[in-house]
């Protein structure tokens, strides 16, 4: 069980349905906002936004989501994720502040993501629901320490570019 991540069930889960079916590089090409909750044990809930650009790489192929995060409290950090699909509905993904590989699988408007934050057993387990209007998408994430749930994450994501933008430098 620790060797698998410990993989946790989030208190909130929309519906999986089979349509609208998530394309992440498409939802995530061009400009996204996201507003969201981050509560930890013992610790006051932390407000958050992100501020997304996405695009495809033209020297690989592979698409690359650039964030920016602001906490409430005046905390930034500065992510980058790169996917590329591997199958009808696989990825291989990285993302920089992941401690190695993330899966990234998706299934009718759901996408899941699971990768280890911090050696030797912090775990992130991600759900990401795209939703009806097509420009929306719920993120629900718990993320677990040596198998126990500590964290929870909970945004509701925008898409406002179109994402035609491929190869041009993403400066957020």
């Amino acid at each position: 069980m620790l060797m698998s991540g410990c993989l946790t069930a989030s208190p909130f889960q929309p519906e999986v349905v089979d349509t609208p079916e998530f394309q992440p590089e498409m939802f995530f090409a061009g400009k996204t906002t996201g507003d969201g909750t981050l509560v930890q044990h013992w610790k006051q809930p932390r407000e958050f936004r992100v501020d997304g650009r996405g695009m495809k790489d033209a020297s690989d192929g592979s698409f690359v989501l650039e964030q920016n995060v602001t906490y409430d409290d005046g905390a930034t950090e500065h992510r980058v994720w790169h996917l590329r699909q591997t199958g009808a509905h696989t990825y291989a993904a990285t993302l920089s502040d992941a401690s190695g590989a993330v899966t990234a699988e998706t299934k009718g408007n759901t996408l899941h993501l699971h990768y280890l934050i911090r050696q030797p057993a912090v775990y992130m387990d991600q759900w990401l629901y795209l939703q009806p209007d097509g420009t929306t998408v719920l993120n629900v994430a718990t993320v677990s320490v040596l198998c126990v749930p500590w964290a929870r994450v909970s945004e509701r994501i925008t898409r406002a570019g179109t994402g035609e933008e491929s190869g041009k430098r993403l400066d957020l």
